[in-house]
């Protein structure tokens, strides 16, 4: 199974698997799929969009690779294990925090991937009042209702499935990670694609600071919305599901258990 890390840096680990890294940047040493910021247009950039620009790339990467082909995606910091780290978050209810050492060791073998047969692999699905309540608990609730315009365009979004998606109750966190089916991960970011380029024409405002990543924030909550329905409604796809693993000893992300805030913002 092949896997691709996605990050504007190298991994804070090394699993002992080879892998592809999907970056804006060059970084010697590594098997690259460099997907530059603006390499997909202003509309389409980094700044905005955080790791979509280049999952987008990836997309195109993936065009022409057979459709049930199954691959895992991880980020430089992050990804979907089989077993949990010894310490969680204290902010992040649903994130496992790890030292770069012990990342290694928890990283899917070969053998854990291969035994998901028929399954994806999936992060935690985690309980929100809704989808649109959690946006606004961190966001510009006025992006929101915006985006659901723009999503109400594509013909697979009609007025019924526009409510579901506000209503949600699941949120995946970082929905990109785990391991996916090309056929699955093309059609999904199709369908983020139009809606963000119909917003970013009709309704996009540059944000300042942390906000200035709408269209990842955005983009998240409908991707972990489409991975939801595939798995709950229309049960196209079996999934199991992981833990998140974090690297990380920040203010967000740290390795003493107490009170944790409301979700925060979830793109890198």
């Amino acid at each position: 199974m092949n896997l691709y890390c996605v990050g504007h840096k190298p991994p804070l680990f090394f699993p002992n698997r080879s892998f592809k890294l999907v970056s804006p940047s060059f970084f010697s040493g590594f098997d690259q799929l460099i997907i530059g910021e603006d390499a997909l247009g202003e509309n389409f950039h980094g700044e905005i969009l955080s790791e979509y620009t280049q999952l987008f790339g990836l997309a195109e990467y993936l065009k022409n690779h057979h459709k049930n082909e199954k691959f895992y995606i991880y980020q430089y910091r992050k990804f979907i294990s089989f077993c949990q780290s010894t310490q969680l978050s204290a902010n992040q209810a649903w994130s496992h925090v790890s030292s770069p050492s012990e990342a290694a060791s928890l990283f899917p073998s070969s053998e854990e991937l291969l035994g998901l047969e028929g399954h994806l692999l999936v992060g935690p699905a985690l309980h929100v009042r809704s989808l649109a309540d959690q946006y606004s608990t961190n966001h510009l609730i006025e992006d929101f209702i915006k985006f659901i315009l723009s999503l109400s365009t594509l013909n697979s979004f009609n007025s019924k499935r526009c409510q579901e998606f506000i209503d949600c109750e699941i949120l995946f966190p970082a929905p990109s990670l785990g391991v996916t089916q090309v056929d699955v991960f093309l059609r999904h970011m199709a369908i983020l694609k139009m809606t963000w380029e119909h917003f970013y024409n009709n309704f996009y405002k540059p944000r300042d600071g942390y906000q200035r990543r709408v269209g990842g924030f955005l983009l998240e909550r409908l991707h972990s919305f489409l991975i939801f329905q595939d798995i709950n409604v229309y049960e196209c796809i079996k999934a199991t599901h992981g833990f998140q693993i974090v690297i990380s000893d920040s203010p967000w992300i740290a390795k003493t258990v107490g009170a944790r805030p409301d979700l925060p913002g979830l793109a890198e």
